[in-house]
């Protein structure tokens, strides 16, 4: 059995953190006692500011990120349809020999077969759409006759109306990877400002018992880990917009020091002595990792379900 201090685990257990000690020290929460020093104040006034921002900036990038991934959704689908036609005609006239099968090299594909090219990301799927386009002017150049069907100017109008709309999903990536990373780069400055923090208030309240300096330093925004008696933490695992159940999710709970997975049912099961502020994270391939802040009481089980997000591959 036991109590310690432990410092927020996650974006939303730092915020937390932040504004509840903002809101003691501008005298939000009752009774109005700042006893924070004049630097640490200061400190805590600019910090929060540039992490709520920087929060906020991520905030703003992944909405943007998932309206550009609704979008390219039926582009994306439309030039893969387009561009398999296209190569289909082209496969075609070689079977009817009005093409030559060395054709096929003119757009980077193998000529002793019928495969399509690789379309499965963004990337590589622009890249064919591209090739199609100027390998088709080097084959007609050669001599090579039109393919009537799709003709190269409907194909053309499809890949540059497709094209941006496409990258603009990768872009909106790179936007969001950036706003993560200068939020990560204030990670040293943001814990040391909550040590310090912490600090304050426990040396405060240092002659008071153990237990009423945490009391007081809830009030600041203090988190606690606790020990205490065995119980479970339970949940299901499922897919965000179709809830369709994952099997294999590998979940930590923070502090336990040993992962566990979802069963072929999509559920997990978490035998844990630790309660009061947890942080359950969850990680599957092909999708976004996921991290959840609960609070549970000692010995009491608890159903956490995790809800994860499919990565776009761009």
């Amino acid at each position: 059995m036991g109590i310690t201090r432990r410092l927020p685990q996650s974006i939303i257990a730092t915020i937390k953190a932040l504004n509840t000690a903002k809101a003691k020290k501008d005298g939000a929460v009752i009774p109005a006692d700042n006893i924070l020093s004049d630097a640490t104040s200061a400190r805590l006034d600019t910090d929060i500011a540039a992490y709520n921002a920087g929060k906020a900036a991520i905030v703003a990038a992944w909405q943007v990120f998932h309206k550009a991934v609704e979008l390219a959704r039926p582009q994306r689908k439309l030039l893969r349809k387009y561009i398999k036609s296209f190569y289909t005609s082209i496969n075609n006239c070689i079977d009817l020999n009005t093409i030559l099968a060395s054709a096929r090299a003119f757009y980077g594909l193998e000529i002793t077969n019928r495969k399509m090219p690789n379309m499965r990301t963004d990337a590589t799927l622009l890249a064919a759409a591209e090739l199609l386009l100027t390998g088709d002017a080097a084959r007609i150049a050669d001599g090579g006759i039109a393919i009537a069907s799709p003709t190269i100017a409907e194909i053309t109008t499809i890949i540059n109306d497709a094209t941006p709309i496409i990258r603009a999903v990768s872009n909106a990536k790179t936007v969001v990877t950036t706003a993560i990373s200068k939020l990560k780069k204030q990670n040293a400055e943001i814990k040391d400002l909550i040590k310090h923090i912490w600090n304050e208030i426990e040396a405060f309240y240092s002659l008071d018992d153990a237990s009423s300096i945490r009391v007081q330093g809830r009030l600041w925004g203090m988190q606690f880990i606790s020990i205490g008696l065995p119980s479970l933490i339970s949940g299901l695992c499922m897919e965000s917009i179709t809830n369709t159940l994952l099997p294999n999710v590998q979940l930590y709970l923070v502090g336990v020091g040993k992962r566990v997975l979802s069963d072929a049912d999509s559920n997990y099961i978490i035998n844990t002595s630790l309660y009061d502020v947890l942080t359950l994270t969850a990680k599957l391939a092909g999708y976004e990792d996921f991290t959840i802040d609960f609070v549970k009481e000692d010995g009491v089980a608890l159903v956490v379900n995790v809800v994860m997000v499919k990565k776009v591959v761009v």
